[in-house]
């Protein structure tokens, strides 16, 4: 005997309602808020891998991280500008918050193509110099007789014209080639560096792109709050302060759990 028709729609109903329940779910989980997916991506350049907050660049926009920790990637070389020096970031460890870097200008040799004297200034609102660290002066275009503690390279050659180079880890009141060299460039090394240039243990080379550690000044109790609840650690630009991005819309601290039921 055939069934009615009411009957037949009457049983479908429940899977009907089974398939729009379904349907607005995977809607409402596809609608994330862009910037918790974007924040959500790591930066990855050469040898420097899966780093997030608070750096950003490349893949990350800048509403991942606050100012001053832009990272570039130049032919796999990850790149950090800081005031007037291009910096080159040799490592990055998100644990104890430093990164090492060295100076770009300097990195194939104490002889730049070209001689800008910009001594190695950091962003010190969002960085400190790490420990055991020493002062490497490199002298420009004077002569003056080598000593123990002021001890002359080999010539360079910049812009065509030879220049008398040397340099000095220790800093001496008496040493006249601060006012009598045209030209001096400070730049950060390891206090291991120092003592082995002194002697002849490590070249200005090896010294050079032996690099410096920097250590970051961030609150790192706010990001692991939004960690903690889902959340995606991030920077507005606008109020200058920390945000943490949500799924579905972001937070001054945390993400509150989602609420409800089907």
């Amino acid at each position: 005997m055939m069934q009615p028709i009411t009957s037949s729609i009457s049983s479908l109903l429940p899977l009907f309602c089974f398939l729009v329940v379904s349907v607005r779910v995977l809607t409402t989980l596809s609608l994330d808020d862009p910037r918790y997916s974007e924040c959500r991506t790591t930066l990855t350049c050469g040898s420097i891998e899966n780093i997030g907050y608070p750096f950003w660049g490349m893949n990350r926009s800048s509403y991942c991280g606050p100012p001053g920790f832009e990272l570039m990637c130049e032919d796999d070389v990850a790149k950090i500008m800081m005031n007037e020096n291009m910096l080159r970031v040799l490592d990055i460890n998100l644990g104890q918050q430093s990164l090492k870097v060295a100076r770009e200008d300097y990195w194939n040799g104490y002889c730049p193509s070209e001689l800008i004297v910009i001594d190695t200034e950091m962003d010190l609102n969002h960085f400190d110099y790490g420990p055991n660290l020493r002062n490497l002066t490199l002298f420009y275009g004077c002569y003056l007789p080598a000593t123990s503690t002021f001890i002359f390279l080999t010539n360079c050659s910049i812009n065509r014209t030879l220049v008398d180079v040397s340099y000095s880890t220790r800093n001496f009141l008496a040493d006249p080639r601060p006012w009598v060299c045209p030209r001096s460039v400070l730049v950060p090394v390891y206090e291991t560096a120092a003592r082995d240039l002194e002697v002849n243990l490590m070249t200005m080379e090896q010294a050079l792109r032996g690099g410096f550690e920097l250590q970051w000044k961030v609150d790192t109790d706010e990001c692991r709050r939004c960690r903690d609840s889902d959340g995606v650690c991030g920077y507005n630009h606008t109020s200058n302060c920390f945000i943490c991005f949500c799924q579905d819309e972001p937070s001054e601290s945390t993400c509150l759990p989602t609420t409800g039921t089907l």
